[in-house]
C-alpha cells in the first residue's frame, strides 16, 4: 500500500515537472519543491479567447496572451517592482501556482506559501506576511472551467498595512466584479492558470515584459530593462545553433577543458538560452552543476565590482579618473606610485608589475608562517584565506609595502592585477565600509541579484559552489568555496581584481545594467555620460578602456572576431568570460572552473572554447537578421 501511495506521488511529481519543462526548457532548468499536494498544472487553455493558442508554438502563445494581460489598478505606479533589496512574500491560493511562483523566484528570493484554501493558512504563514515589504496574493483556478470558488475576504489576509500589497488572479472574471480591493496598490488579472500565463505574468511584475492598457480605465507599464525569459525561436533563431553551442560545452568536458559551465545567451534583452553542463569535479558522482550554482569568476570582478563602484562614484562627482593615486591615498606619498594617473591605472597603462607572488614570503621550510597564519580565527587574525588558514590582519600594510618598492616599468600597455588593489582602496576609503557590503546593499540586493557576492561561504552551502584547484603549492588543499586568487585570498576574500562568485544568470544582470548605461529596474546606478567615459579606449595603441576590456582593432582578441568595436567586457583565470555588445544587443556569459583540479590545464585556451561558442551565437544573430 505504501508502495502504491510513492509510485502515485512519483507520477504526480514527474507530471509537474514535465509541464513546467515545456515553457522552460529552451532558457533554464527548473526544480520544483511540492511540498503540498496541489492540483496538476493547467495545460490547456481554455477559454473563447485563447482556446486557439493550443495549436500554436509556444512563443506565439505567449505573445498571444502578453496581449491580454490587464492591469486594472496601479497606485504610486508600484508595478513593475524596481528596488528588490524588500522583503517579497507570495501567497498563492487554490489551483497549482508553480510556474508562477518558480518564475518569480528566476528574479530575486522570495518566500513563497502555497494553500489550497484560505482557511489552511497557518499563525507562522501569517506571521511571516504581516513582516513582508511587498505581498503577493495570487488566486489560482482549480478546474477547466477557470472558476474561483471560496475567494477570500481579501482584508482578512493582508494584516500589514504597512506592505505594498498585490493582487493577481488567475481565472474568472467575475471575482474583479464581486469584490473590492482597497487593499492592494496593484491588482492584475491574468484570465486563466495556464503556465504560459502564470510565468508571463510573474515576468511582468519585475518588468521584464510590459504590460499594454486594453481599456481606457486600465494601466501600462514599460520594461525596466530586466532580462526577459524567452526562447531562441521567438527571436527567429534556428534551434540548431543551440544544439551546436550545446554539443561544444559538452565537447570541451569530454577534452578535459573543465569538468562542467554554465553558458547564458541573451539577444535583444531576451534570454535565449541558459543552461548548465557536466559536473563539480571531473569526479562522475560530484554534483551536476545546476544553474543556480555558483562559480568564482576570478578577474571578471574587475568590471562587476571595482569599475561599478567607481562609475557609480564617478557619477557621484566622488571619483575621477584624471586624479592620481597620491589625490586618495597619502601613503603613496614618495614612492613611484604618487604621481600613477588614475584613468592609466585602470587602463593597465601605467607600468604595473603584472602579478607578485605575496605568499611566497610568508613560507618558512615550505610552510606557513605561523606568526602569520593561525589554523582558528582569533583576534587579529581574522582574514580567512581558505579552510583552517587565517592570515594576521596587519600583514595586508606588509603586501601594499611590496607594491611601493616594486618599480614601474615605461608607461605603456601591460596587464596587472595591482591596477585594482588600489581602487578597493580608493573606494573604501571614499564609502566608508567594505567594498563587499557596500555593493550588496545599494546595487547587487537591489538589482535583485542572489549568487553574487564576495565570501560565499556566508551565504551559500559549499555543495552550491563549484570548487578550483587543488592547491599544493599555497594553502595545500582544494580551495572551495575560497577566492582561488592567492592575493585576493591574502586580502580576507574581497579584492579589487577577483574575489566575485556568481551564476551565469546574475552575472548577464550586470551586463545588462552596462547596456542600458546604468538604468535598470527603475533606478539610474551610474550616469550614462560615465559609462561611455570608461567604455572607450583610453590610449591609442591600448584597446582597454577604464576597466573594460574591448576587441582588438582587427576584431577578437579576449572575445569572438565578430563581435563589433563597440561591445566591451572581460575574461577570468578560473576559465570564465563576460561579453556584451550593444551593437547586436548581445550578452555572452560563460563560466567554468577549468582549473579544477589544476591551473595549469590551458585547453580551454587553446581550444578556443569560450570565444567559438561564441562565434556561434553571432552566426545565429546574424542568420536571423538575413532572414528577418
Amino acid at each position: 500500500m505504501k508502495l502504491n501511495k510513492l509510485k502515485t506521488l512519483q507520477i504526480l511529481l514527474l507530471a509537474i515537472v514535465s509541464a513546467l519543462f515545456l515553457s522552460f526548457c529552451e532558457w533554464n532548468e527548473v526544480s520544483l519543491e511540492n511540498k503540498l499536494d496541489k492540483p496538476s498544472p493547467q495545460k490547456t487553455w481554455t477559454s473563447d479567447l485563447f482556446r486557439k493558442n493550443n495549436s500554436l508554438p509556444i512563443h506565439q502563445q505567449e505573445a498571444l496572451f502578453e496581449k491580454e494581460l490587464q492591469l486594472i489598478k496601479n497606485n504610486d505606479k508600484l508595478l513593475p517592482l524596481g528596488n528588490l533589496s524588500e522583503k517579497i512574500v507570495v501567497l498563492s491560493i487554490g489551483g497549482n501556482p508553480d510556474a508562477f511562483q518558480t518564475t518569480l523566484a528566476m528574479f530575486t528570493d522570495i518566500n513563497s506559501i502555497y494553500v489550497p484554501t484560505i482557511d489552511a493558512l497557518n499563525l507562522s504563514q501569517q506571521e511571516l506576511i504581516k513582516k513582508a515589504d511587498i505581498f503577493i496574493l495570487s488566486i489560482h483556478s482549480a478546474d477547466k472551467d477557470q472558476t474561483l470558488s471560496n475567494i477570500p475576504e481579501f482584508q482578512n489576509v493582508l494584516t500589514n498595512e504597512k506592505s505594498k500589497n498585490i493582487l493577481v488572479v488567475f481565472g474568472n472574471s467575475s471575482v474583479l466584479e464581486k469584490n473590492t480591493f482597497d487593499s492592494f496598490n496593484s491588482v492584475i488579472f491574468a484570465h486563466e492558470n495556464h503556465h504560459i500565463a502564470q510565468s508571463s505574468t510573474a515576468q511582468a511584475i519585475f518588468g521584464a515584459i510590459p504590460i499594454k492598457a486594453k481599456q481606457s480605465n486600465h494601466f501600462s507599464t514599460e520594461s525596466n530593462g530586466r532580462l526577459e525569459f524567452s526562447t531562441p525561436s521567438e527571436l527567429g533563431i534556428d534551434s540548431l545553433y543551440i544544439n551546436k553551442i550545446n554539443e561544444m560545452a559538452k565537447e570541451g568536458i569530454r577534452l578535459g577543458a573543465y569538468p562542467g559551465c554554465q553558458i547564458l545567451v541573451a539577444v535583444d534583452n531576451k534570454i535565449i538560452l541558459n543552461k548548465s553542463y557536466g559536473h563539480h569535479t571531473y569526479d562522475k558522482s560530484s554534483k551536476l552543476v545546476a544553474n543556480d550554482d555558483l562559480y568564482d569568476i576570478a578577474s571578471i570582478t574587475k568590471i562587476a565590482a571595482s569599475t561599478l563602484l567607481t562609475m557609480q562614484l564617478h557619477s557621484e562627482g566622488k571619483f575621477d579618473l584624471n586624479k592620481r593615486l597620491g589625490d586618495y591615498l597619502d601613503e603613496t606619498k614618495n614612492t613611484p606610485y604618487e604621481n600613477v594617473n588614475i584613468r592609466e591605472m585602470m587602463a593597465h597603462q601605467a607600468g604595473f608589475t603584472p602579478y607578485i607572488p605575496f605568499y611566497t614570503k610568508t613560507k618558512i621550510n615550505g610552510q606557513l608562517n605561523p606568526t602569520i597564519y593561525s589554523n582558528t580565527k582569533k583576534e587579529d587574525y581574522t582574514l580567512a584565506v581558505a579552510e583552517n588558514i587565517f592570515m594576521k590582519n596587519n600583514y595586508v600594510d606588509s603586501m601594499y609595502s611590496q607594491i611601493y618598492k616594486t618599480p614601474r616599468s615605461e608607461t605603456g600597455f601591460k596587464y596587472s592585477d595591482l591596477c585594482f588593489y588600489f581602487t578597493k582602496k580608493i573606494v573604501e576609503q571614499l564609502i566608508g565600509e567594505s567594498q563587499h557590503t557596500y555593493l550588496l546593499k545599494n546595487i547587487y540586493q537591489p538589482m535583485g541579484l542572489k549568487t553574487l557576492t564576495y565570501l560565499p561561504l556566508e551565504s551559500f552551502s559549499k555543495d552550491r559552489i563549484t570548487p578550483t584547484e587543488k592547491d599544493t603549492y599555497f594553502r595545500n588543499q582544494l580551495v572551495h568555496g575560497y577566492v582561488h586568487d592567492q592575493g585576493a585570498a591574502m586580502l580576507g576574500g574581497v579584492a579589487g581584481h577577483a574575489g566575485l562568485f556568481s551564476n551565469a544568470y546574475d552575472l548577464a544582470n550586470i551586463m545588462q545594467l552596462f547596456l542600458r548605461k546604468g538604468n535598470y529596474g527603475g533606478k539610474q546606478y551610474f550616469s550614462s555620460a560615465t559609462m561611455d567615459e570608461y567604455n572607450k579606449a583610453q590610449f591609442p595603441g591600448n584597446r582597454r578602456g577604464a576597466g573594460f576590456d574591448r576587441p582588438k582593432l582587427s576584431g577578437g582578441g579576449t572575445c569572438d572576431e565578430l563581435a563589433s568595436q563597440q561591445s566591451f567586457g572581460h575574461s577570468g583565470f578560473t576559465g570564465t568570460l563576460a561579453w556584451a555588445d550593444p551593437k547586436d544587443n548581445v550578452i555572452f556569459i560563460f563560466l567554468s572552473n577549468r582549473v579544477n583540479p589544476s591551473a595549469e590545464n590551458w585547453k580551454i585556451r587553446d581550444l578556443n572554447i569560450r570565444t567559438n561558442i561564441q562565434h556561434i551565437v553571432y552566426e545565429a544573430v546574424n542568420n536571423r537578421k538575413k532572414n528577418d
